[in-house]
Order: C-alpha cells, then structure tokens, then sequence
C-alpha cells in the first residue's frame, strides 16, 4: 500500500473512535429555570432524569452564591460556602417528578419565609 492508502485509513480510524465518543446519550436533560422574589434572583437547573446533578444559584445584589443540594423529597438546597442571608431554599419539587413548566418554592433568610415562582428559561 502506498502512503496515501495508509494515511487515508488512519484518518478514518480515528474518525471512527472519536465519532463513538461522541455519540453516547445524555443520561438527563436539564431544564433551566429562573425568578425573582423581592431583592434576589433564583437560577436553578434541574437535571430530569438524575436529580442529584440539579443546582441553583442565588445572586443578591452582586453577590452571586451557589448553593448544594441536600435533600430531594421535596428539593432542598443549602447555601455551598456561608452565603448571604439566604440559609435553606425549599422547592416544592421532588426528584422522582418530571420537569413542570414552572417550580413553586420558598427560602428562608433570617426569621422570614419568602415564596417565589420560577419558570423556564429559553
């Protein structure tokens, strides 16, 4: 075979390897949902279909604070790192439910309880 020959088919061979790598299926989708309620902005991303891979992130004026999840009967989160005044946000979502259209939900920051709605973003 002629060095082109060779060339030619090592191409494609990794072609190959890479196109497999490539072509594996999500095991989720996530859907990203957004709100505001009084002074802060709600981002969270929920991973339907795997749960535990689902964040959020609170921005209160410019302080942007991501927060873990801690509990998936209803979805709780707590804040990663101290956090600002926001303590335990709630949603009233549980892991096993489909992505809604909109998530209903509630934090706490201080002794107040705050709801809030966030709805899908594009």
């Amino acid at each position: 075979m002629n060095r082109h020959t060779w060339l030619t088919m090592l191409f494609l061979l990794g072609a190959g390897i890479v196109g497999c790598v490539h072509a594996e299926p999500k095991a989720y989708d996530l859907v990203k949902y957004q709100g505001k309620a009084g002074s802060v902005t709600i981002a969270f991303d929920f991973a339907d279909g795997y749960p535990e891979a689902s964040t959020m992130k609170i921005t209160e004026g410019k302080k942007t604070t991501a927060f873990n999840l801690e509990g998936l009967d209803n979805i709780q989160f707590v804040p990663a790192k101290g956090g600002g005044s926001i303590k335990r946000v709630s949603l009233d979502l549980s892991g096993d439910d489909r992505a809604p259209a909109k998530v209903t939900g509630s934090y706490v920051a201080g002794e107040k309880t705050v709801a809030f709605t966030l709805t899908k973003r594009k």
